[in-house]
């Protein structure tokens, strides 16, 4: 059985196609959904097997001021 978690988002508006592109570029990593685009929110539902990887490439985003802010769902 797969037991999968999710993370909201807050993301730079400008920045949510980049983000969805640096998601598929590492399969199975994670699916982001754009739950509003206006106020630039956003969901990745990922395998709990790969959530400390998830974690290590979003930590990374945040660095680089693409994502403002990463809340556990």
């Amino acid at each position: 059985m797969w037991n999968f978690g999710k993370l909201s988002l807050q993301l730079n508006r400008s920045d949510i196609s980049y983000v969805k592109f640096i998601m598929e570029g590492y399969d199975g990593l994670g699916i982001v959904t754009t739950t509003d685009p206006y106020a630039a929110q956003a969901t990745v539902t990922y395998p709990m097997s790969r959530k400390q990887s998830l974690l290590a490439l979003l930590d990374a985003l945040v660095r680089e001021g693409v994502i403002k802010e990463v809340n556990e769902s």
